[in-house]
């Protein structure tokens, strides 16, 4: 299980555990930041504002986290499936990501194809299928005819049987997180001016983005911005795609790295027996229609967090240079502090600001 949220700040910051109960004691009464860092240092054991404000975040965070922690285990144990590894595994989930992961499979959804498939009788020839490859689909599969449900030919009681799968394998935390690093990795971002705005006067601003390709980790944030703001306006369409993946667009031949990776954790190999096609397909559809929207929403909502903390940032280094600045030119100013219990503080700064 996960150290209490109060020693994992202390971690974080690289501070005293007492220290950090300090602080949130006064955060939750209500202090400000400025207020602990400069009247109750004493208190705080010398925090300063960097720290603070990181700990202010790193707790509004963290209990979030705990909440949805304490929802999503009343959730999965209301339904009886939490079994002791599964809640070993979400006590011990250090982000709110990982631990949604972990509730996919049990979060209440939709009514879906691969539901109905279960429904109608399916899922034993989906088990046996990627159990054993040698076995031929079509075959096998006219013996789960289900016309009442829909299944009426062999044809779509293999689709019934796909989904079931893809619902499957697209639900395990540890494929998606694999999945996840591995585009964060080797991801490009594209973009593409939209039809008819070639020669929009108020797209002229994107225009260096209307033939883009990029590098998901190396991205800047003014670019990536930039790139949002063309997508909101209808200016440009953006997407993400594999280093791997054609220019062109068009789906190779063969399983990209993605689809492959959706293959060895299912254990699928093509080894020319009557299944492996179909069960390679299988894989293939997981990523492409189950699996990599999710992860490029994912991914891009994660760049565009970045970029938005990094111009945030730039903004307060600019903002906090014009505010430093002499603000009656080369002119001696006193400034005075006063207090009480600490005394009046004194600052004088001569015409060079020394």
């Amino acid at each position: 299980m996960l150290p209490s949220i109060e020693h994992r700040l202390a971690a974080e910051l690289g501070a005293r555990p007492q220290q950090v109960n300090a602080a949130v004691a006064l955060l939750d009464e209500g202090a400000s930041v400025p207020f602990i860092s400069r009247y109750r240092k004493e208190v705080t054991g010398g925090l300063d504002d960097t720290q603070l404000r990181l700990l202010e975040e790193r707790l509004s965070y963290m209990r979030e986290l705990e909440e949805r922690r304490a929802a999503v285990i009343a959730s999965i144990d209301e339904q009886g499936k939490l079994t002791p590894a599964l809640r070993v595994e979400v006590e011990n989930a250090d982000t709110k990501q990982r631990l949604e992961d972990l509730y996919l499979p049990y979060k209440q959804k939709r009514r879906t194809k691969a539901q109905i498939a279960r429904e109608a009788g399916i899922e034993p020839l989906a088990d046996e299928l990627l159990a054993d490859p040698t076995l031929t689909p079509e075959t096998e599969a006219a013996a789960y005819l289900n016309v009442e449900a829909g299944f009426a030919d062999t044809k779509a009681v293999l689709d019934g049987a796909r989904q079931i799968l893809m619902e499957r394998f697209a639900e395990s935390a540890e494929l998606v997180g694999a999945l996840r690093a591995h585009v964060a990795e080797h991801g490009i971002v594209v973009a593409t001016v939209a039809d008819g705005k070639e020669n929009d006067a108020d797209a002229a601003k994107f225009r260096d983005y209307f033939a883009y390709r990029e590098k998901l980790a190396d991205i800047p944030s003014h670019r990536a911005l930039a790139l949002f703001r063309g997508r909101n306006e209808d200016v440009l369409r953006v997407k993400l795609v594999l280093d791997t993946d054609p220019e062109d667009g068009t789906r190779s031949a063969e399983p990209n790295p993605c689809e492959r990776r959706v293959m060895v954790h299912a254990g699928i190999r093509d080894n020319g027996r009557a299944a492996d096609r179909w069960l390679v397909e299988t894989a293939r559809w997981t990523w492409n229609v189950k699996l990599s929207v999710h992860v490029e929403l994912d991914l891009m909502n994660e760049l565009r967090a970045r970029a938005e903390l990094e111009a945030i940032r730039v903004f307060a280094k600019n903002l906090k240079d014009l505010l430093l600045a002499a603000p009656a030119g080369p002119r001696v100013t006193m400034g005075l502090d006063p207090g009480i219990r600490t005394g009046v503080k004194v600052a004088v700064v001569d015409a060079t600001g020394k």
